[in-house]
């Protein structure tokens, strides 16, 4: 019998023989989306369906275009003083620090059990650490690792597993997308995921003021470094004249880099406290994990991100020399 993941068969067969007996917290990222959403649901009920107690909590809530993989299984929003002493299961975080500055600060001596992610700038942090960076996507590695097992997938999990699949493979058009990564969700969708309803939830279900603030967006797209990267911004005057929130951005940056002549788009949001950086690129030599963490961030080689107390015009200026820097670097090799 061939497996999806043989290398991580073991470590994972091991972390549910560990979790019995024991009370553990899943956690995901600030700012979830849908990998972060779907692995926390995923997990979770595959963790149930083992008899273990678990339960999942972010330190933001769920998305409205998620929300319909959340009715059976929470994720809670919950104050990190709830969560001390609680053992900690990661999912999609490449470093402890992804699950927001207040909550990992809050939480820096809970026991780091195990961490399960995609991102090529994870630090393998957990006690446990299940990562490959070739995955599109931490759904995958989970599903994969489900079917490899023999775990039972419901249908509710399955539909969890394959949202995470689906967006973060760019409806399946990003590098990442692989025969194993259509092998798997169609066992997904044979268990009883709905690409319909994932589609109508994440896709066609936009409310106006998401609509009117991507029209701000898409109003700010210049070039830069000789048309080879795309910046947009948004201001803190933005979100409020529209009435739209920060998770309403997800997506923008994709705009961008779509960009004929691009090589890389960028997306700047002005928040209250910080300044927030998203870059996508198309060929995954620019690195923009190795871009991202020079300003604090990291991410995957064609995706990352970044939050900085650099003003948005800094951070924008860092970030384009940064990036001019590197595509001139790739030229000349």
């Amino acid at each position: 019998m061939s497996f999806y993941f043989p290398e991580l068969h073991d470590d994972f067969s091991r972390l549910l023989e560990d979790l019995k007996d024991r009370r553990v917290c899943v956690i995901g990222h600030a700012r979830p989306d849908g990998d972060c959403i779907g692995s926390q649901v995923g997990l979770t009920r595959l963790l149930h369906g083992r008899g273990l107690d678990v339960f999942t909590a972010n330190a933001d809530k769920v998305p409205e275009p998620l929300a319909f993989l959340v009715e059976d299984t929470p994720v809670g929003l919950l104050p990190p003083t709830e969560l001390l002493d609680i053992p900690l299961v990661y999912v999609d975080c490449a470093d402890e620090g992804r699950i927001g500055p207040k909550t990992s600060q809050a939480l820096v001596n809970n026991e780091r059990v195990a961490n399960i992610d995609h991102h090529i700038s994870n630090t393998n942090f957990a006690n446990v650490n299940i990562v490959d960076s070739e995955s599109a996507a931490t759904c995958e590695i989970l599903a994969g690792l489900a079917f490899d097992l023999d775990l039972p997938i419901d249908e509710t999990t399955a539909a969890a597993l394959y949202v995470g699949i689906l967006t973060d493979t760019g409806r399946f058009s990003y590098g990442a997308t692989t025969t194993r990564v259509f092998e798997i969700c169609g066992r997904l969708v044979e268990r009883g995921a709905s690409p319909v309803l994932s589609a109508r939830n994440l896709y066609e279900s936009q409310p106006m003021e998401r609509l009117m603030l991507l029209q701000r967006f898409l109003q700010s797209l210049e070039l830069e470094v000789e048309g080879r990267v795309c910046v947009g911004e948004l201001r803190q005057m933005d979100f409020i004249e529209t009435g739209a929130n920060y998770a309403d951005t997800e997506g923008f940056v994709d705009y961008a880099r779509s960009v004929n002549g691009a090589d890389v788009g960028m997306l700047i949001e002005e928040r209250k406290a910080t300044t927030k950086g998203s870059l996508r690129g198309k060929d995954p030599s620019t690195r923009l994990d190795q871009i991202a963490s020079q300003f604090g961030g990291g991410g995957h080689a064609c995706a990352a991100g970044l939050s900085s107390d650099l003003s948005l015009e800094e951070l924008k200026k860092g970030l384009i020399q940064a990036l001019e820097s590197r595509l001139n670097g790739m030229d000349s090799a």
